[in-house]
């Protein structure tokens, strides 16, 4: 079944967001935190980067490493040569289990030793997940591609958003946006400057096209007008001060799911 994305029809509205809330409640206390490495290699060394990673992630999976981190390259995007490593997901407590796993195993310390010297600089980030207002199941298979739009935070915005963003959210679930194979997440940075995403999988660029109808359309169906729709978007779109767009692809080769079943080259 085709997909069309939640973010891709937000995105042809004028970028309009939906502010998230992180919530005390939480969908089954389905755990929230994803741990986030954002890692940019030295210019002209993405090759030797790369046969570095797959070299660490082995090590990764001989040394038994509890967690599968998933691999990703910016395919489409303001960082071209940018990567990411994603492990989700986990509770707090569970990131004190892990340092210490990290100091037995040596983890950092074999990065450090080999993979470092080709990387220009990192950004670590733990993103909260928000389950409520998304419409990603927990047996989710893996995508070829994740269009991720991050919105700055506007401070002192008030409530407004917020509500506007549950309202929206609401629709987007009850009248059936979700058909069609439309799944969408969003989350939100700890740590740096105030961050929401959201996040929507393709499983190749084809169904990167918008659909149809648009989420402005499909939302002033089900609310009497155009215009009743505009007054919600324009609510929440008091929440933000910029955004911007990446398409990340997947990398199973960098991956340590992949790592953990393979032989050493």
């Amino acid at each position: 079944m085709r997909k069309f994305s939640f973010i891709a029809s937000l995105a042809a509205i004028a970028m309009l967001v939906l502010p998230l809330t992180l919530s005390a409640d939480h969908h089954e206390k389905r755990a929230e935190l994803t741990d986030v490495w954002l890692v940019m290699p030295k210019q002209g060394m993405s090759m030797q980067f790369e046969s570095a990673v797959k070299s660490h992630m082995a090590f990764r999976a001989d040394a038994g490493d509890s967690r599968q981190w998933e691999g990703y390259s910016v395919a489409l995007g303001s960082n071209p040569g940018l990567y990411q490593w994603r492990y989700c997901c986990f509770n707090w407590a569970d990131q004190d289990s892990y340092t210490a796993e990290d100091g037995d195993k040596g983890y950092s310390a074999n990065w450090f030793s080999n993979v470092d010297e080709y990387v220009d600089h990192y950004h670590h980030y733990i993103e909260t997940m928000d389950w409520e207002t998304s419409n990603w199941p927990e047996d989710m298979g893996q995508d070829a591609y994740y269009g991720v739009t991050t919105w700055d935070l506007k401070q002192g915005a008030g409530p407004g958003p917020d509500e506007a963003r549950k309202q929206l959210s609401q629709i987007a679930m009850d009248e059936g946006w979700d058909d069609a194979g439309n799944r969408w997440l969003w989350h939100s940075r700890i740590g740096g400057s105030p961050k929401l995403m959201i996040v929507s999988p393709f499983e190749n660029f084809a169904a990167m096209e918008p659909p149809e109808q648009s989420f402005l359309e499909f939302v002033s169906e089900h609310v009497g007008s155009a215009e009743e729709a505009g007054k919600i978007f324009a609510q929440f779109s008091a929440g933000f001060t910029d955004s911007n767009y990446t398409v990340w692809a997947y990398r199973e080769d960098l991956s340590a799911s992949e790592m953990a079943g393979s032989d050493d080259d």
